[in-house]
Parts: C-alpha cells; structure tokens; sequence
C-alpha cells in the first residue's frame, strides 16, 4: 500500500531555508543523464538464487567498493520494513556537496544504492516543501530508476525478485517509491504496470499492492462503466 511518508502537518522546521529548494531538485536531477539501461546492468549483478527460486539483483562487489565513500558521506537509514522514508539528513543538508560528488563520479549516478538514497531523501523534501521543482524532480528520478529496474529483469520473465530476500528491498523500494508517486498523480496506467511488476515478482505482496491495484481497477470500471477486472495476466488481483 501507498507510504504515507513523514506528516506533512508537521511543515518546514524553524530553521527551514526556502533556497534550498533549488539545491535539493539539482540533486535529484544529476543522475538522469546517466539512467540508461545498458549503463544500469553494467553496474549490478542479476543472479538467479535457488533459496528464493527467482532473482537477486544487486550492485557489483566492485561497485560497492567504489560506493563506499558515498555511503558513509551521505547514505540515508535504512527505512522500516516496507516502508519508503527514513532520515537522510546528509544529503538534505548538503545537496551541493552530494550533487558535485555525483558530477564526479558520474558512471555510479545509476547504481541502486545512490537511487534509493536519493529517493528516500526525496520523501524528506516533499514533507518540507510543495515546491514544483522538488516535486517534478523527484517524480523524473523515481520512473526512470524503476523503469531501469524492470528492463534489468527483463531476461528472466518469470522469475520471482523476492522481498523476503534482503538483498532485493532496495531494489524493490525504488519500483515501490514509483508507485507511490504515480498513484499520487493519477497516473493510472504507469502505477497499474508497476502494481503488476511488483506482484509477479513479489506474489507474497508484502507491499500490498493487490489491494491497490484491485481499487484501482475498480475506479477505471467505474469510470467506463464497464468490468473492472477480468482475466488472468500475472500479478492481477484474485
């Protein structure tokens, strides 16, 4: 189900500088150049796992050596369980210092872990400010990586890509984190494709994405007038 992220009622702390909008949406914005595909499976491994029967996608060993000084500058927590948001204090109060280290390195710019802190601090910005440019930014970053992670496994159509497995959470926190996003734009067809993509990966939905998807059928019945659901494409609501 869609994270609530942090309350936004709580608003902007006292010391909240309004021009850090635009050092914040920067940030988000430096990777996209180097979301590519091909530049994506580069960076990470995708094994087939015989505990989980499926697939494990995660950056390479050499990878992780290289993002070691990133993780310790400017790497978020890790968020509870399924959830999207955790703290990411580095990267909101040093954006210009995080956006010049991916400048760079730009070749790390699509590797998984730099994705999901970015967007885990992207939920951090968005409790704070309403600001279009965050948002916009935040909605570009957060299709492109997941749109990256389903061209990634794509090879294996079948396979499973198990939450239970550790290694996967975040991976399938940045498909998640797209979700989220789409739902809350009314982007129906996009949340639909990745609700399907999560639910024949992950069929023990433990993001709960079959009910999700099953209101969002309905709503487009109704909308038609029509059945809101039928047949039995992998992933779909029974």
């Amino acid at each position: 189900m869609p994270d609530p992220g942090p309350d936004p009622a709580a608003g902007a702390p006292p010391d909240f500088d309004a021009g850090q909008e635009a050092s914040w949406a920067a940030l988000l914005r430096a990777p996209l150049p180097h979301l590519d595909a091909q530049h994506f499976a580069a960076l990470h491994a995708v094994t087939e796992t015989g505990k989980w029967a499926g697939l494990r996608l995660e950056p390479t060993r050499e990878v992780k050596r290289s993002l070691a000084p990133w993780t310790r500058r400017f790497g978020a927590m890790l968020p509870m369980l399924t959830a999207r948001h955790a703290a990411a204090d580095e990267l909101l109060d040093d954006p210009e210092g995080a956006r010049q280290w991916l400048e760079a390195h730009p070749q790390l710019c699509a590797a998984v872990p730099v994705l999901d802190d970015l967007l885990i601090a992207a939920c951090a910005m968005e409790a704070r400010t309403a600001a279009p440019a965050v948002k916009e930014a935040a909605g570009q970053l957060s299709y492109a990586a997941a749109d990256l992670v389903l061209a990634a496994c794509e090879r294996w159509p079948l396979a499973q890509v198990a939450w239970a497995d550790h290694k996967n959470r975040p991976t399938l926190r940045l498909v998640a984190q797209a979700i989220d996003r789409a739902l809350a734009r009314a982007d129906d067809a996009r949340a639909e494709r990745w609700m399907r993509w999560m639910l024949a990966r992950d069929p023990q939905d433990d993001h709960g994405w079959r009910e999700e998807l099953r209101i969002l059928l309905l709503r487009q019945g109704a909308a038609r007038r029509g059945d809101p659901g039928q047949g039995g494409e992998a992933g779909e609501p029974r």
